[in-house]
């Protein structure tokens, strides 16, 4: 990658009017983990300063450069600069069809000799600047010879109106075509329909069936059989679930996740993040990780402690470890093929000693602190007066009641709210554009919650109709069953794409996988919670009935 970009090479800088070497720049946390490794160019520009076909360098390619170029060129890569921190882009050659053409059977290359530079400013600021490719000005790089090229550029400056706090402005453009915003309002139209039906649908049968059982718990022919039948039930609905300590863990880093993923679309209205700013994005993910494990503590310890007397050692390490474990772990496997393949994705070594020997220790610090906040804001949960000494056996249940139909359908409704989005979501993650704002994407996540709280309400409240009592992991994989279809809709985005080869398959599955695991981890928490308040008032009802 680097060979072919360096297209200019130091003997060549020699000849050339620029006397700086190839200097490269120090990345910040967040460029080192997305794999940009800036260095400065050839390109003289100076504000305000006009040039007019200026010589780069001259360059003679040799046969391995021209294969080399020729791949680039049929695989669209393209160059990525910047230039007071704006963004610039350009393509590095096109591809003609030559088969109209009479004896023509293949495609012609061609590579661009010269870049435009059109930058406007606003007094002694830099509000805009594109990069063009001229198309007028290319050579032949389809037959495998020895080809001698001189690369040039031009600079032109324009004045303009736009402010510079607006001139971020123009990045967000793209996601506000009118395809792109036909999709966007489709989107949210369809999750917002869905939500609407859903809670009205959900809401009436829901409540018919609430109001009947209250009455036959209320009923006089009947009164001490439903009485019975409701104690059972009643007695085992507090009783904590088998690897309690891994389900605090769960919730736990569910909590983190979500806390997580507000502070990051606070930051986002707020204009720290903007789209392009060169890792801060990957920067702010690390550091608001770090400092939520705080919540992930609390929340887990809460838990345990409500709940359980024993097991609470083991709640604080496993919050650690349900999302962190696997993050370090396929963190490992990609850097382990990046360095194969001699990839930028690759992270230095001191990069590894930092996250290795700084960031997860703190992480482990905050996650413990938040187990002892925990102890002095205890909580308590009302739990029904007798419970049960013995598990009671779960009768036999229908098809359609059990976990693996659950998921299904809880799955296919919270997915079919968001499915829409998801398309423009990875082609903003994996495309390299914006497509999508970060206020459609909170907007989108929020219904989603909803949508995921409801179901995991009424298909509760189905389970415990049946007096199936065992409800607290099912909570958690009905609510994040969604995660599964949109771990799906991953590799069938990847199969549409024009991505291949072990290195980007790698990537692409590791990345999403760990997104994914997120999702669910987040979806499953407002699952579980949804369902516990639900089942707290439930409760008071129809012992207050």
């Amino acid at each position: 990658m680097w060979e072919i970009l360096s297209l200019c090479t130091p003997t060549e800088w020699a000849r050339s009017t620029i006397p700086d070497p190839l200097i490269w720049k120090r990345g910040s946390l967040g460029e080192v983990l997305n794999g940009d490794r800036l260095t400065n160019s050839l390109y003289n520009l100076k504000f305000r300063e006009v040039k007019d076909g200026e010589i780069l360098c001259e360059k003679n390619l040799t046969i391995s450069d021209v294969t080399r170029l020729r791949n680039a060129v049929n695989e669209d890569f393209y160059f990525q600069m910047y230039y007071d921190d704006l963004p610039m882009w350009g393509f590095l050659g096109k591809v003609e069809n030559s088969s109209w053409s009479p004896g023509e059977n293949r495609p012609r290359y061609f590579l661009f000799k010269h870049v435009q530079f059109d930058a406007f400013y606003n007094g002694d600021q830099i509000i805009e600047i594109n990069a063009f490719s001229d198309p007028n000005h290319v050579v032949d790089i389809t037959d495998d010879v020895e080809v001698n090229i001189k690369f040039t550029y031009s600079a032109f400056w324009n004045p303009t109106s736009v402010g510079f706090k607006e001139r971020m402005s123009k990045y967000l453009r793209a996601s506000l075509l009118p395809i792109h915003r036909q999709i966007h309002w489709f989107s949210l139209i369809n999750s917002t329909v869905i939500l609407i039906l859903l809670l009205g649908l959900m809401t009436l049968l829901f409540m018919r069936r609430l109001r009947n059982d209250l009455k036959q718990y209320s009923a006089g022919d009947d009164e001490e059989e439903n009485d019975v039948a409701r104690k059972y039930v009643c007695g085992e609905l507090f009783r904590p679930p088998s690897h309690f300590p891994l389900f605090c863990a769960v919730l736990g880093s569910g909590m983190q996740l979500l806390t997580m993923v507000c502070f990051l679309s606070l930051l986002a209205f707020l204009g720290v993040l903007y789209p392009y700013s060169r890792g801060s994005l990957c920067t702010a993910l690390v550091l608001s990780y770090i400092l939520t494990s705080v919540v992930g503590g609390f929340t887990a310890t809460s838990f345990q402690s409500q709940f359980a007397e024993t097991g609470s050692a083991w709640t604080v390490p496993l919050t650690g470890i349900v999302y962190l474990g696997p993050v370090l772990v396929i963190g490992f496997v990609l850097n382990t093929i990046s360095i194969a393949y001699g990839a930028t994705a690759a992270l230095p070594v001191g990069t590894i000693f930092i996250i290795t020997f700084i960031f997860v220790p703190i992480t482990v610090l905050l996650l413990s602190l938040g187990g002892v906040i925990q102890r002095f804001c205890r909580t308590e949960v009302r739990t029904p007066s007798v419970m049960r000494k013995s598990l009671r056996e779960i009768p036999p249940l229908a098809w359609y009641r059990n976990l693996p139909c659950q998921m299904i359908l809880g799955g296919l409704l919270s997915f079919s709210s968001v499915v829409l989005e998801l398309y423009e979501l990875y082609s903003t993650l994996w495309g390299f554009k914006i497509s999508v704002l970060p206020g459609t994407l909170f907007v989108t996540l929020v219904i989603l919650i909803i949508v995921t709280a409801v179901l995991s309400v009424v298909l509760t409240h189905i389970q415990l109709s049946s007096e199936d009592h065992d409800w607290w992991w099912r909570c958690v994989f009905r609510g994040g069953s969604a995660a599964i279809l949109m771990f799906a809709y991953c590799v069938y985005f990847y199969t549409r794409s024009n991505m291949s080869g072990f290195l980007q398959l790698s990537i692409f599955m590791g990345y999403s996988a760990l997104m994914c695991y997120a999702i669910f981890l987040i979806l499953g928490t407002v699952s579980f919670i949804a369902s516990l308040m639900f089942v707290c008032r439930n409760y008071e009802a129809v012992k207050s009935e």
